[in-house]
């Protein structure tokens, strides 16, 4: 493995001397910032510049089995001038008589180079030769080379890496063996163990229980349980170090590529090593040779002492006072301090984490510590290494003001100053820091003295346990005892949400009733230092625990979790006498718990007797956070069981004292949560039914009973409860509109569960859902969601599925108050909702569609406990054939004049218009009306037949029936205008409908007879034309007078006509077949072939005399 690099120099200086120097220079700083002040190299004793160092690396060529020996010549460029007869060679100091310093630290035995980097002593004369104060070109053929200009180039070729020795690998195959050696010998042991794990035997004594054999039989699974846990952690265990073997086999495919990584690793921490050691090295040396620096002589001052006597820069005797600065001088001399302080604080020092928020003004530097102090800070040399020195100290909570004043701010100063000098700002912050904490604790302390002689007393106690701060709170209350402890905490992390190294601060334990406070610490306020504010904060805090358990033991009810009842804390941080907790009992009656702070005694409102009773329970348990609670709910379920009776009793209801139902029955009607329950009936109503109120936790709720005779007391048969109290979502308010709409509710429940118990009946599928809430309570009623095709019948199923959705639903809506019938709505939905828009009208009084969604809404009536099953199909089955009209309509788009459950009114031609009229009453046949005019008369009752046979297809054959024959009725009405035009003509024709699809053309002079009928081929309808000559010669057998042979013109133009074709019609042979829109052209060219032979017939006297031309309609 080979690292290539290649190096340009830039300005002189190569980037690998420059990043050499940098590296150095930053390893060296941080091992002596790491050794801290205890370290002998402290920086504070060494100067705050080193001379520069310029390395270069010499990397020859290794060999495959190891590298061969070299290291790194450096040079002194800044420091020789100062140490005449020193130079550095291999990494060690040395004299001028080539001595070794004997301060030179051994290298590390792990690796062959000397541990500050330096290459050891070579084969090569060149590298080997020392060289003293100077530059030298250091090179090798492979090497780093250093011309005489002080440029550094590198070898194409650089050195291989060392290699590890290959003797620490371990062999994958031995590794293999030894670990199912390892496991064959673990799983004896286990099986030996499983085996020695045996189950007690089971008695067989006469005189034993049955019990013993159940324990033997416990003890059996047990050990067998024991038995497979121990058997699977083997196996788990062995499995984790096989998949670790099978990941050590799956890298020794690359075995060469993990070597070199191997080798790259071991290369990188020896490099880093040298260097570490390099810079360690640098230090020391530089160390050492203080003691041996010499001043350089002032020969400035000595050459004017000698020529001239004096010396200007001496005292003068005759002091005169220096001017006092003008404001301008004095401005400009605090904007250059403040300039030397912004260059030295962010080019210079190394400041503290808690020392980054500083200001500089004034000529001085203020440092924030947020909640401790200010210091104020400032220079007086221009020299960055000089000190800095402490000019003002304030406090940032509050505190006496006269504080520092006097003689501790003159001792403050003295050993800030101290400090500043000696540790700088890292030492500075120190001081400060434990200052102010002191201080804190002992303001806490006097304030707390003065609230055990004040209004606190007999209800705190106060203890100072070295330098930590006891105040106990509560002491009268039963149960375990309360109190905080304020001391100091080393090396406490900050909850500011800065990132910095931890520190001491100010820490807060608080102990809760005999147990320590699992919430986060508590921390004093960082403007202010109040004990009495503290300890009300603490307070507040117990307070809110307390409180929030009890509300939080409430709401596992149902009554407060579903927000049925209104239940809330109000807490505050500060302040206990504003944390309370407020239970709405009724919607009318609502009880508030709080807590007195001093004593912390519980206090009920509002104040009654039965308050008062509970609130003196509450105060004399020992855990009030867990037991509370439950005479909370005792408290509650009384009041409402009262109030309601009483209101019930003042609108009517009959109050069932004497009624005992079985205890079984209630315990599987009401819920299990049930404390208190109450019965209730009104006048009139049959004794079977009866209302029953359950009042529990888990909210009021109304049910309806079904009593059935029973030997001893009463037994309940049906049961529903009744959706308009817990359900509903909504707080019992037992008014007098309330306990009247439970009375219709009541009978609205009656009725559907009647519908329910029909359906069952009728095996028609059915689901009863819950009701919504919004709107009239009502509404709250549950709801009978039924499916379409069960309901209508299992015919009309595959039709429903076109045009409805399922399912439909039946909500009761009230009691009509003159008949007292129950009325019930019916609600489904149209697949297609745009049907809708072409209902203009309203339909019937008790049918209501919404084009927009599609939904249809039937309003159904009946006594109250009768089924109106029956009502429901045939309103379903009425509108499902004006829904399936409404298709039609739609789908051959025609034009609906009028709409109704019973009639429909359309257009299905509009030049000229045509429209028909469908009359559909629901227990008699669906009628097909014409206008007078109308060509389609005379198939009239044939459309009829098939509206009625078709069933809800009959409308949608007519409609295909009349568009489709619309061109031939129209040439058939042309026909007949023809004939009257040409009265003199002695031909006669008669039209005979066969049906809707078959008509029969009758000539008479000739005679001839032609069939029209309509054909499908494939998906082609035609019109085909035939002569019906089986008709014919029955008709000739018939009448004596009629020719015995066809005319010979006749039957020539018929067989032309037969072979010719037009436009929409086609000649075949046999007869005609034509289009839709050819028919009328080929009945046209039929017409005119016929008259034309009964024209030369009676011109060749064949014809028989006639009085005229007469056309016969035949209906």
């Amino acid at each position: 493995m080979r690292l290539d690099t290649e190096t340009e120099t830039v300005g002189g200086v190569s980037p690998l001397r420059r990043g050499t120097r940098l590296l150095y220079r930053a390893a060296w700083t941080n091992d002596v910032l790491d050794a801290g002040d205890d370290a002998p190299d402290h920086p504070s004793y060494i100067a705050p510049r080193l001379a520069t160092i310029d390395c270069a690396a010499s990397y020859p060529v290794g060999q495959e089995e190891g590298l061969r020996p070299h290291g790194d010549v450096l040079a002194l460029d800044e420091a020789t001038d100062e140490m005449p007869g020193m130079r550095v060679e291999n990494g060690a100091a040395r004299d001028d008589d080539g001595a070794q310093d004997p301060t030179h630290r051994p290298h590390s035995p792990k690796s062959s180079l000397i541990p500050n980097g330096f290459m050891p002593k070579t084969e090569s004369p060149q590298l080997a030769k020392p060289v003293a104060n100077g530059r030298h070109v250091n090179a090798n053929e492979e090497g780093v080379i250093e011309g005489a200009d002080g440029t550094f180039a590198v070898a194409k070729d650089p050195p291989y890496i060392e290699r590890v020795d290959g003797g620490e690998y371990k062999d994958l195959a031995e590794l293999t063996v030894r670990l199912v050696q390892e496991t064959l010998n673990e799983l004896k042991e286990v099986i030996h163990a499983l085996a020695d794990m045996s189950a007690p035997h089971a008695t067989h004594q006469s005189g034993l229980h049955d019990a013993h054999a159940l324990v033997n039989g416990n003890a059996a699974a047990q050990v067998s349980v024991q038995k497979k846990t121990r058997l699977m952690d083997f196996v788990q265990h062995r499995r984790a170090q096989f998949i670790k073997l099978l990941v050590l086999a799956s890298w020794s495919r690359s075995t060469e590529d993990v070597r070199k990584a191997i080798d790259l690793l071991q290369w990188l921490r020896t490099q880093a090593y040298l260097h570490d050691e390099a810079s360690l090295e640098l230090g020391r040396l530089k160390l050492s040779m203080g003691p041996a620096k010499l001043p350089n002589p002032d020969l400035a001052t000595a050459l004017e002492v000698l020529s001239t006597g004096t010396a200007s820069w001496l005292p003068d005797l005759n002091l005169i006072p220096a001017p006092p600065l003008s404001p301008h001088e004095t401005l400009k001399t605090l904007r250059n301090i403040n300039t030397l302080l912004a260059i030295r604080l962010n080019l210079h020092e190394d400041l503290p984490p808690y020392f980054q928020t500083f200001t500089i003004a004034s000529g001085r530097a203020t440092f924030v510590v947020p909640g401790e102090f200010e210091v104020d800070l400032s220079i007086a040399d221009e020299d960055p290494t000089k000190q800095l020195y402490f000019l003002d100290l304030r406090f940032l909570f509050a505190s006496d003001p006269d504080a520092l004043q006097g003689r501790l701010r003159h001792e403050i100063e003295e050993r800030a100053n101290e400090v500043l000098k000696t540790d700088g700002l890292r030492g500075c912050y120190d001081f400060l820091h434990e200052l102010v904490l002191t201080h804190k604790i002992n303001v806490l302390r006097r304030q707390a003295a003065e609230l055990v002689r004040g209004r606190w007393a007999d209800a705190v106690r106060l203890e100072m346990v070295r330098r930590t701060l006891v105040v106990q709170y509560w002491l009268k209350r039963p149960g375990g005892k309360s109190w905080i402890e304020i001391g100091v905490r080393r090396k406490a992390a900050q909850a500011d949400g800065i990132s910095r190294p931890a520190t001491s601060a100010i820490a807060i334990r608080w102990v809760r009733d005999g147990k320590e406070a699992a919430e986060s610490p508590l921390a004093l306020p960082t403007t202010g230092t109040s004990m009495e504010a503290l300890l009300k904060r603490v307070i507040a805090l117990h307070t809110n625990s307390i409180l929030r358990a009890i509300r939080d033991k409430l709401l596992e009810a149902p009554l407060y979790a579903h927000a049925t009842l209104s239940l809330s804390l109000s807490t505050s941080a500060v302040a206990s006498v504003q944390s309370k907790v407020t239970a709405q009992l009724t919607p009318s009656r609502t009880a508030t718990l709080t807590m007195e702070p001093i004593g912390g005694r519980f206090a009920l409102e509002p104040a009654t007797l039965r308050f008062s009773q509970v609130e003196h329970t509450l105060n004399s348990l020992k855990d009030p956070a867990t037991e509370a609670p439950h005479h909370l709910s005792n408290l509650r379920c009384l009041i409402v069981k009262e109030e309601i009776e009483s209101r019930a009793r003042c609108v009517g209801w009959q109050l069932l004292r004497t009624l005992s139902p079985k205890q079984e029955d209630m315990k599987r009607v009401f819920p299990r949560d049930t404390l208190q329950v109450s019965y209730f009936s009104r006048t009139g109503w049959n004794g079977r039914w009866v209302v029953a109120l359950s009042v529990g936790m888990g909210g009021e709720d109304w049910w309806i009973l079904e009593l059935l005779p029973a030997t001893i007391g009463h037994a309940i048969g049906d049961h529903q409860r009744l959706p308009i109290a817990a359900a509903t979502a909504r707080s019992i308010d037992p008014t007098y509109e309330y306990l009247g709409r439970l009375e219709r509710i009541s009978a609205g429940m009656i009725s559907l569960f009647v519908h329910a118990r029909q359906l069952q009946q009728s095996r028609i599928r059915y689901a009863v859902r819950a009701g919504t809430t919004d709107g009239d309570p009502t509404d709250a009623l549950p709801l009978l969601v039924i499916r379409f095709s069960s309901l209508i019948g299992h015919g009309l199923r595959r039709r429903l599925q076109t045009w409805a959705k399922e399912p439909v639903q039946v909500k009761y809506q009230g009691v009509t108050s003159s008949t007292g019938h129950a009325t019930q709505i019916m609600v489904a939905r149209l697949v297609q909702p745009a049907l809708f828009g072409m209902i203009r009208d309203r339909v019937d009084d008790d049918v209501v569609f919404h084009a927009a969604s599609g939904t249809f809404a039937c309003r159904l009536h009946g006594p109250v406990g009768e089924s109106m099953v029956t009502q429901m199909r045939d309103r379903l089955v009425r509108i499902e054939r004006l829904i399936r009209f409404l298709q039609v309509v739609r789908r051959f788009r025609l034009q609906c004049d009028s709409l109704s459950l019973g009639r429909l009114v359309f257009h299905y031609a509009r030049d000229p218009p045509l429209r028909a009229t469908v009359g559909f009453a629901s227990q008699a046949p669906m009628t097909f009306t014409l206008e007078a005019g109308n060509p389609h008369l005379r198939i009239a009752d044939f459309l009829t037949r098939i509206l009625n046979g078709d069933g809800d297809a009959g409308l949608e054959h007519v409609t295909v029936l009349v568009s489709l024959t619309i061109p031939l009725f129209r040439a058939l009405a042309a026909l007949e205008a023809t004939s009257t035009a040409h009265a003199a003509s002695p031909t006669r024709v008669f039209i005979l409908p066969r049906a809707a699809d078959w008509l029969q053309l009758r000539y008479d002079a000739p005679r001839a007879f032609f069939d029209i009928r309509l054909r499908q081929r494939r998906d082609d309808i035609r019109w085909f034309i035939s002569e019906d000559t089986a008709t014919l010669a029955s008709s000739v057998r018939d009448r004596a007078d009629a020719p015995t042979a066809r005319p010979a013109p006749l039957a020539e133009a018929l067989r032309a006509l037969m072979l010719d074709q037009g436009e929409g019609w086609k000649g075949l042979r046999t007869g005609i077949v034509a289009t839709m829109d050819g028919v009328a052209d080929a009945l046209r060219r039929l017409d005119d072939v016929v008259r034309t032979a009964g024209t030369d017939a009676s011109m060749d006297g064949n014809a028989t005399t006639a009085a005229g031309h007469t056309v016969v309609i035949a209906d």
